[in-house]
């Protein structure tokens, strides 16, 4: 049972390297369309409005449809959009490639990771096969930017975009027989995943999902800054610190995965404290490069990485719905965009002389996410013992 979750982690590890491709090639795109860098890198942006809005949309069409079938369909349609940029030669016209790009890449991140917990084999081991698909997030944010690089240095911009079109209309072929065909949800089950966004316990979770991806994009955003400019690495080294932080990542979501079933709250209290830590010796130690290194390293490992367990956290309140997985993955992205602005603002204002101000940024938001879920598992605590509570005559 475990092949088709790792052409499910195929399948949204080609569509995740999308998102931060445009990075890898700023400089180039921004001579052939005449304009600047910050324009280009508004693309990234732009991606990611489409991932947060778009996808919770497409998720809700084709929330009657097989999942084979809507998941099929999509990544179908964003091979055919990636292909198409260098078809057109206007930033426009581009940006509204992106925008639909980044909402079938958010429908495919919903429809993978709730075809992965129906594929599960049990109820208890959702978060692990989650995890397993996770992978595909995990290594493509790694590999995108390398990859359109290489790309573009060996040949040009267009080619990285007609590559990973015609790999995942690749990808898409594959899983017609690489994927089981799974039953359509039935109207009143649609309807019942609807009702789940009443739930103020499902949108308190959404919370400490986004204050934690948020906290570690509040950082990450600006590690290549501060391993060259603070700490004193090369531009080479600085490569391989920022590969071994995608390592530490695939390792840390896997070891989460195993355990978050049971242990969501533990791992998640764990990672925060940890998380925590390693900002601030990053904030504090940014000029220390002996420091900086394992701090970087620490990030990956108890960031990102602690997906499984918030997704854990959202499929025991609210089961593991398409709509309910897709919100969740527009959630997160915001995380990814709110946190990766907040450190910048605080970058700049103190001077954009160092990084270390969006290491504290960062800290600060994993506090956030350690107080919001200890609220939210004391309510629980507290409410269970009233449960139980035996009447009084």
């Amino acid at each position: 049972m475990k092949r088709p979750l790792y052409w499910l982690m195929i399948t949204l590890l080609i569509v995740a390297m999308s998102e931060l491709q445009t990075m890898g090639m700023l400089p180039d795109m921004a001579r052939s369309l005449d304009t600047s860098t910050a324009t280009v890198g508004m693309l990234i942006s732009i991606y990611s409005f489409g991932m947060a809005i778009g996808g919770p949309l497409i998720a809700w069409a084709l929330r009657l449809a097989p999942p084979k079938t809507a998941l099929l369909g999509v990544v179908a349609a964003y091979a055919v959009l990636e292909a198409a940029v260098p078809l057109v030669h206007n930033y426009w016209w581009i940006a509204t490639l992106r925008l639909l790009t980044g909402s079938l890449g958010g429908a495919v991140f919903g429809l993978t990771l709730t075809t992965a917990a129906r594929l599960a084999p049990s109820p208890d081991r959702i978060a692990s096969s989650i995890s397993i698909v996770l992978n595909g997030l995990m290594l493509g944010a790694v590999l995108g930017l390398p990859f359109s690089h290489a790309i573009a240095t060996a040949w040009n911009w267009q080619t990285s975009f007609v590559a990973l079109g015609v790999i995942g209309l690749i990808i898409a072929l594959l899983d017609i027989r690489a994927l089981p065909a799974l039953p359509a949800v039935s109207a009143q089950t649609s309807a019942d995943d609807m009702q789940q966004f009443r739930s103020p316990r499902l949108w308190g979770r959404y919370l400490v999902s986004l204050l934690t991806i948020g906290a570690t994009y509040g950082a990450f955003s600006y590690f290549t800054p501060l391993l060259e400019q603070d700490a004193g690495f090369s531009s080479n080294a600085t490569t391989v610190a920022l590969f071994g932080y995608g390592l530490c990542t695939v390792i840390g979501n896997n070891l989460v995965g195993r355990y978050a079933d049971r242990h969501a709250v533990t791992l998640l209290r764990i990672g925060h404290l940890a998380l925590t830590g390693a900002l601030v010796v990053l904030a504090v130690f940014s000029e220390v490069p002996w420091a900086v290194l394992p701090g970087v390293l620490v990030v990956g490992l108890v960031g990102v990485s602690m997906n499984p367990a918030l997704v854990a956290r959202v499929v025991e309140v609210a089961g593991a719905g398409g709509l309910v997985n897709t919100v969740h993955t527009s959630v997160i992205t915001l995380g990814v965009v709110a946190g990766s602005a907040i450190g910048g603002v605080a970058i700049s204002t103190n001077g954009d002389t160092t990084a270390s101000a969006a290491m504290w940024t960062g800290a600060i938001l994993a506090v956030l996410a350690t107080v919001v879920l200890s609220a939210q598992t004391v309510d629980r605590k507290r409410a269970h013992s009233v449960q139980v509570q035996p009447a009084q005559d």
